[in-house]
């Protein structure tokens, strides 16, 4: 029996629009086409080569020299929205050395006062840059794209998208952290209004470490079992300088043992707070408004001392009460008439601290080193009626990143070693008359770290970059508790059977070759090596041992190989036509393999499972890369990104019942014996004419899930809940600018259709509704240093769930807020 999600939606049509473009036999365009490209340089003041392999690191373009560097050259600090050229332009300055465009993404720097062009330049293709005049910009938007995103995102031939800090000012201060992801195309939150934390789903993959989490590149592994969601990461989007979504398996780092993607929420850096010309800065931000939104906001100083180091420091606070649900429509459909269609916004309050740390600081020539570290603390209730649990979570994140650029072709090198532990402080009243009060502390460690090179050369016809390296990761989990009646549980398998202790890790050695002929073709190879180890002991009960709990112990390895591969063709400038296939492994969890014990109260017992064997996932897309600059007016932009994807995902682990060995079941995790299918489009788009702008995303997803696996011989296996992306998501966002743009109106539609959750949980449940939300906001910059903003969010009071709520929490209702940016 096979369970389908959502209405099936045709893609015959794009698909056949993406093969026509790919098959377009117009000219291959010249080396200048791409040397507008633009993107976001923060390079501070350092040796010239080492700024100019920063340059080229950002941009990914070749950066070749013709002539030796001036001995002791050093370059001034650079930041903004440049092209390639011109940011090398600006770092070069008065030294003798000029750009020359050679190719695709590729550039000689030569020494003007030589005669002749450099040797293996072909002077009929080669393009002078000549000076520029360089406006440094702090804490920009970002690039012309959706929601700022930056211009690799589309020259990238691949799903992958960014949140710019603008996009987050503009949302006027979220509640949750997934407020700031709402418009992003392929991606979509698990939200329990009653938790700050987030949880993101990347085209229908999520939770178990599906995705990535991290924060500047430190993964967040936390999970808590509960009725919905496990997997949480708690940052708070004011310490963010922007987010990066890359969608689906990847040969890089970040990407080990992952299928789904990686989500990165990057801190703010100190180019994020000083004003141009100056050696130091200030940032305050501060909103406030109706609807129990009390407080949000933070502060922040960054300096730079020197020509080689910058410091920057940072707290936010947020404060707020229980909001009112919207009003308009019903929020839920019942399934029978037992029950109230009406969701909860009891307990949704949050008190919240949030502080940064970072330092940048260039040790010796060539040599960049960061420190960071990112902590939050959080009180939040949680359940309904007189049963709320009071949470304390608290996420500590400390990184040490190394950056090695000496300026040739064969090293540019990064590393990174970080720890990170998340922990939950739970109290749970009593549920009485049976089951005492207690006090629970869920917690993870997770320490691990990065090493990854790139080394760029020339063979003939083409320009190669190789990326090789390893990265490794390591979780401990520990769940502690502490009864009232101590002898309750003495076992403690309430609790820590479902949130189990244990130990995994995870290592991967990747590699990487691209390689790029002319201006219209790239081809991308990748290969990766997964290898996980998990060991852990629990307690699980048994009927045929006299209704008491056995101890087990699980120690399990295993690895493979996954290959990825990608083609990418310009047929026209600004027009760029890839596909690609990818393979990921997905190992088990500690909580998935060894689930033991039973639910609070007793009576409902889970299993282990230690022959759980690892996802693995197969997904091929097809895209379309759109970046035109000029198309209706002289100083107008236009980006967009489209994909349609398949993915099948074998062995797919859900939870289901099972056999106990008698006629009772136990909960387990199980691996479903098809292959788990989706499939989907992506879509973003933005077109910015400087006086008014308007942008759209879309997000449409089909899936299939097989009801079909080994139970064990258990009467009525059934799966539980499994909870589904929204088959339908569209956001559409445009606006004006006035008086030199310092006023900017604009608005916000968004539009989701959820889908059901799976198993046997919904036949009991109520379905959620389809929704549209629409917002406004407006900012005017007074000057230089103050910002004023507003926002209206939920300008209808429609009352909904949103699309995977995991607690049927009611969303807020009309909210109306009113902040200030102020820079010193």
């Amino acid at each position: 029996m096979r369970l389908a999600m959502g209405q099936s939606f045709r893609l015959a049509g794009l698909g056949a629009w993406l093969l026509g473009a790919s098959a377009l036999t117009a000219a291959p365009s010249q080396a200048q086409q791409t040397s507008e490209s633009t993107y976001r340089f923060n390079v501070a003041a350092k040796p010239l080569a080492a700024a100019i392999a920063d340059v080229g690191a950002t941009s990914g373009w070749r950066i070749a020299y013709a002539a030796p560097l001036p001995a002791g050259a050093r370059s001034r600090p650079l930041s903004g929205v440049y092209s390639t050229p011109q940011a090398l332009t600006a770092l070069l300055g008065d030294t003798p050395f000029g750009v020359r465009v050679v190719g695709p993404r590729a550039v000689t720097l030569y020494d003007r006062s030589a005669a002749a062009v450099p040797s293996g330049v072909d002077a009929g293709d080669a393009i002078l840059i000549g000076p520029v005049e360089v406006t440094a910009n702090a804490g920009s938007a970002g690039g012309p794209g959706w929601q700022g995103a930056s211009d690799d995102v589309y020259e990238t031939p691949s799903g992958v998208a960014q949140v710019g800090r603008q996009a987050i000012d503009d949302r006027g201060g979220a509640r949750n952290t997934a407020d700031i992801l709402r418009s992003v195309s392929g991606l979509n939150t698990v939200v329990d209004r009653q938790n700050p934390g987030v949880n993101v789903n990347i085209r229908g993959l999520q939770d178990q470490g599906r995705v990535n989490m991290s924060i500047d590149g430190a993964r967040q592994n936390f999970q808590q079992a509960g009725h919905g969601s496990t997997a949480y990461v708690y940052v708070d989007p004011e310490l963010l300088s922007r987010v990066d979504v890359e969608k689906g398996a990847s040969s890089t780092a970040g990407g080990a043992g992952v299928i789904g993607g990686v989500v990165n929420f990057r801190t703010l850096d100190a180019s994020d707070v000083i004003l141009d010309g100056k050696t130091w800065g200030a940032r305050l931000n501060a909103a406030t408004g109706t609807n129990a939104f009390d407080f949000n906001g933070s502060a922040a100083l960054a300096a730079r001392v020197g020509e080689s180091v910058e410091v920057i420091g940072a707290v936010g606070r947020k404060k707020l009460g229980e909001y009112d649900a919207g009003k308009r429509g019903d929020a839920l459909d019942e399934r029978s008439s037992e029950g109230s269609s009406t969701p909860l916004s009891d307990f949704v309050t949050q008190d919240q601290w949030s502080w940064l740390l970072k330092a940048t600081a260039e040790v010796a020539e060539d040599h960049t080193i960061t420190l960071s570290y990112v902590g939050l603390n959080t009180d939040f209730g949680t359940g309904s009626g007189q049963y709320v649990d009071k949470n304390t979570v608290e996420n500590h994140t400390a990184t040490a990143a190394w950056r090695w650029t000496p300026g040739g072709p064969w090293v540019d090198l990064d590393a990174k070693a970080y720890y990170t532990r998340t922990s939950d402080d739970q109290f749970r009243p009593a549920r009485l008359p049976r089951t005492p009060a207690a006090r629970v502390d869920y917690a993870i460690d997770t320490f691990g770290g990065s090493l990854q090179n790139t080394s760029r050369f020339e063979l003939p016809g083409v320009n190669v970059a190789v990326t090789y390296g390893g990265e490794y990761f390591h979780d401990k989990t520990d769940t502690a508790s502490v009864w009232a009646d101590p002898a309750f549980d003495p076992g403690n398998v309430q609790f820590s059977g479902s949130n189990p202790n244990g130990k995994r890790g995870v290592g991967s050695a990747f590699g990487q070759v691209e390689l790029t002929h002319s201006t219209w073709l790239q081809l991308i190879g990748g290969l990766r090596y997964d290898r996980y180890d998990l060991s852990g002991s629990g307690l699980v009960f048994s009927d045929l041992a006299g209704a008491a709990f056995l101890p087990f112990h699980v120690d399990r390895s295993q690895g493979r190989l996954s290959p990825t591969a990608t083609v990418a063709v310009t047929p026209l400038t600004g027009v760029q036509v890839y596909g690609s296939y990818k393979q990921g492994f997905r190992p088990p969890t500690i909580m998935e393999t060894l689930l033991g014990g039973s639910h609070i109260g007793g009576f409902i017992y889970f299993a282990p499972n230690p022959n759980l064997k690892p996802e693995i996932s197969e997904t091929w897309e097809a895209g379309v890369n759109l970046k035109f600059d000029g198309a209706l007016r002289e100083d107008d932009a236009f980006r967009a990104k489209i994909s349609i994807y398949s993915t099948e995902v074998r062995n797919f682990v859900t939870q289901a019942t099972i056999s106990n060995g008698g006629e009772g079941y136990y909960f387990a995790n199980v691996n479903l014996k098809d292959p788990a299918k989706l499939k989907g489009l992506d879509l973003e788009a933005n077109y910015d004419a400087g006086m008014a702008y308007i942008g759209a995303s879309v997000s449409l997803i089909d899936g299939t899930y097989d009801e079909d696996y080994d139970s064990g011989g258990y009467a009525y296996p059934s799966l539980q809940s499994l909870y589904l992306a929204p088959k339908t998501k569209v956001a559409i966002d445009g606006g004006f600018r006035f008086f030199e743009r310092k006023l900017t109106v604009g608005g916000r539609l968004t539009r989701v259709v959820p889908e059901d959750m799976l198993g046997a949980v919904n036949t009991q449940s109520p379905i959620y509704k389809p929704y549209v939300l629409l917002d406004a906001y407006a900012s005017y910059k007074i000057n230089d240093n103050f910002t004023v903003r507003a926002a209206i969010e939920n300008i209808t009071d429609r009352a909904y769930v949103d699309a995977m709520a995991s607690q049927l929490t009611a969303s807020p209702g009309r909210t109306a807020t009113l902040g200030v940016t102020a820079r010193f």
